[in-house]
């Protein structure tokens, strides 16, 4: 992870001494999408409408050249040196929140949806999903399609895209985090070992936790019960180009086959890493991971969009 430093409001400090005695139920992480007007008018509206610790994730030179650290003393400012990756963005916030559960959202969206009571009330159940993805609307007022399905074109991960249900009571599966915006279970995101941050792409960033989730006997829900919509913004494309650490994604998910109820290593190539291989997939995963890939492409419920 690169270096980063906290800049922590006053609460904070004192929750960070008391964090063996008591633990805050929800924080909010920002993702700075670089438009410093959005950034500042979304910190805003959560400090106004949200009682919850607010953290903002950006770089040292935002926050400084344009004195946030001063104007918003009850925010948490988490500052790298440069720009980061989605995931460690997302993975240093998890590390400093303090908190059982994190919700991250984005400065370019505006909150619509937030059912609380509903959004904990699965959290807290003993099967609850690792992450609650939200419902993204458009500028236009359109619903995008936020789900995903696991699918393969011939040796390549290209999962289907469908729109969620709008029904409060319906909570779809969903394969990943769509730009890492959700309601998560921060003990279980560290347990799985957060976010991949050799992996440069965002999708493959993404996609890597969400396939990790389910092999490992979890699940990832969408709700209506949180919902975005994006003032500027008509559609998610998402690129699923070749990146840095590609190998690393297929060798750690498409590499064991359940066969008769036993896992067994077989390589899938040509996306070969051969240190995961030997080091995570033959030492780890063999034993921990409860279903393949495979299977799960095979089992998951037919939607209509």
């Amino acid at each position: 992870m690169q270096s980063y430093r906290v800049v922590r409001r006053r609460q904070d400090l004192e929750m960070k001494i008391s964090a063996l005695h008591r633990q805050e139920q929800l924080a909010i992480g920002i993702l700075d999408m670089a438009d410093i007007s959005d950034l500042e008018n979304t910190i805003r509206w959560y400090l106004e409408n949200m009682n919850f610790s607010l953290h903002v994730m950006t770089t040292a030179a935002v926050a400084e050249e344009n004195g946030l650290t001063e104007k918003y003393q009850d925010v948490n400012f988490i500052l790298f040196k440069s720009a980061v990756t989605t995931g460690e963005a997302i993975n240093a916030f998890s590390n400093e929140c303090y908190t059982t559960l994190f919700l991250v959202v984005r400065s370019d969206t505006e909150m619509i949806a937030y059912s609380g009571e509903a959004l904990i009330k699965m959290m807290s159940e003993k099967n609850h999903p690792a992450v609650i993805t939200p419902v993204l609307i458009s500028s236009q007022g359109d619903v995008i399609p936020t789900l995903r399905s696991p699918h393969l074109r011939g040796k390549d991960f290209d999962p289907v895209s469908l729109k969620p249900s709008l029904d409060e009571n319906v909570w779809d599966m969903n394969l990943y985090p769509v730009l890492g915006l959700g309601l998560y279970d921060r003990a279980l995101f560290q347990r799985l070992r957060a976010f991949d941050e050799d992996i440069s792409g965002e999708f493959y960033q993404m996609a890597d936790y969400g396939v990790r989730v389910y092999l490992m006997g979890y699940s990832i829900s969408s709700s209506v019960n949180l919902a975005f919509r994006f003032p500027r913004r008509m559609s998610i494309i998402e690129d699923r180009s070749e990146c840095s650490g590609i190998n690393r994604f297929y060798t750690k998910n498409f590499s064991i086959h359940r066969i008769a109820g036993k896992n067994v290593v077989e390589k899938w190539k040509p996306y070969v890493d051969k240190g995961i291989l030997n080091d995570e997939v033959k030492k780890k995963l063999l034993v921990l991971q409860k279903t393949d890939i495979f299977s799960l492409i095979e089992s998951w419920p037919v939607k209509e969009d």
